[in-house]
């Protein structure tokens, strides 16, 4: 199978979490108040903002492709505690584990993609490599969420956790046989040095500080990233509200999510014709709208299509700002800049999420939602891209 095929299909199978549709409700059904579930997420931030630069160090220091098998396995381990967990504190080290797992991948996968399509000359363009991987999550999660929500009605929450492990295991087998990248085949035993590798994180961080539109494109994505995080909390909760049964979630998400996958297919096409700071400028604004529509407007069946409106824009923004943001990265600092943009996103979490957690117990989802809706088009208009040609240079 070819390299860039196995990224398809670690695309696949990493959206093979059959959770989906339900995680919000099984949370609840344990007993968890809408300001425990965010203090959950938000100590996994916390967690992560803590181990992000480390984990990034190591995977310049031992390779992407080692960072991300440890990554696999460690998601794999996450789904059986989640499976066994049964109450606020086992789901916490749940959760605290899925963590770890996500930041020995964010930012090494997508520097392992990047570096390997610029090793081989005869491999697609980054974005349009980027795209394909979101088609086949975004179907991949629709199948899942079908199937979750199946499994959930018929068996109970905690045995849809058990059946994701199945894939995650698969997962993080198939990428044993990825390609060793010259920059991981080290002739010499990697040596660990604190001091040396502080001095490499300060570099990174002063590279940051001097290309503008690099640090600019950090702090938009980790702001519409966060407003996202917070409210795709709320999208289970709202189709129950609105008389949703349980036995039908899972189809609502496979309906919405396929037509996602097709939608995304278009932003390549768009990013030629538009340009990716646009994109970037007017997706905000897009979002904006079916946000301030649900915060509201009566709760509805018809009105979950807005969740699922702003996941479309989260979606087709995400490749884009990935290549508009390696593409003013030097190669050899990708994994920790990545890890920069964790972080970024880690500490707006810190804050937010227990807000808005708390916004949802004292007053209700839709002011919440509101709050959400008013974050979101701030960030974007204090971090507004704009088109420098000598800053894209950089």
């Amino acid at each position: 199978m070819k390299q860039v095929n196995k990224f398809y299909l670690a695309s696949f199978l990493k959206n093979q979490i059959y959770f989906v549709p339900i995680i919000v409700l099984f949370f609840q059904d344990l007993g968890l108040s809408y300001s425990q579930i965010f203090w959950i997420f938000t100590i996994g931030s916390a967690f992560s903002f803590l181990i992000e630069i480390p984990t990034g160090i190591l995977a310049d220091l031992y390779g992407n492709r080692l960072s991300i098998i440890i990554s696999k396995f460690l998601i794999f381990i996450s789904f059986l505690f989640f499976a066994f967990a049964g109450n606020f504190w086992w789901l916490l080290i749940a959760n605290l584990i899925y963590e770890l797992g996500k930041s020995f991948r964010s930012g090494t996968e997508t520097a392992y993609v990047y570096n390997y399509l610029d090793y081989d000359r005869l491999a697609p363009r980054y974005t349009k490599v980027k795209i394909n991987q979101k088609f086949y999550a975004r179907i991949s999660e629709s199948l899942a969420a079908l199937i979750g929500g199946f499994i959930a009605y018929r068996y109970g929450f905690s045995v849809v956790f058990l059946v994701a492990a199945l894939p995650a295991l698969v997962n993080f087998l198939q990428t044993l046989s990825w390609t060793k990248l010259p920059g991981d085949k080290r002739t010499e035993k990697p040596v660990f040095s604190i001091k040396k590798q502080l001095l490499f994180t300060r570099e990174a961080f002063s590279s940051l500080c001097q290309n503008k539109i690099a640090r600019r494109v950090i702090l938009n994505i980790s702001v519409f990233s966060t407003a996202f995080v917070a409210l795709d909390k709320f999208i289970q909760p709202y189709m129950k509200m609105s008389g949703l049964d349980l036995q039908h979630f899972g189809a609502v998400y496979a309906i919405f999510l396929i037509i996602v996958a097709f939608v995304v297919k278009f932003a390549a096409t768009l990013e030629e014709k538009w340009g990716a700071i646009n994109i970037m400028n007017y997706s905000v604004f897009f979002a904006f709208i079916p946000l301030i529509i649900l915060a509201l407007g009566a709760n509805s069946i018809f009105m979950v299509a807005l969740f699922f409106l702003v996941l479309m824009i989260d979606n087709f923004r995400s490749p884009v700002a990935n290549t508009l943001f390696h593409d003013h990265i030097a190669s050899d600092k990708r994994a920790t800049m990545g890890s920069i943009l964790e972080i970024f996103k880690s500490v707006n979490n810190l804050w937010f999420l227990p807000l808005i957690g708390y916004l949802a117990d004292i007053y209700s989802i839709k002011i919440a939602i509101l709050i959400i809706a008013f974050v979101l088009i701030l960030g974007g208009s204090i971090f507004l891209l704009k088109s420098d040609k000598k800053e894209i240079a950089v």
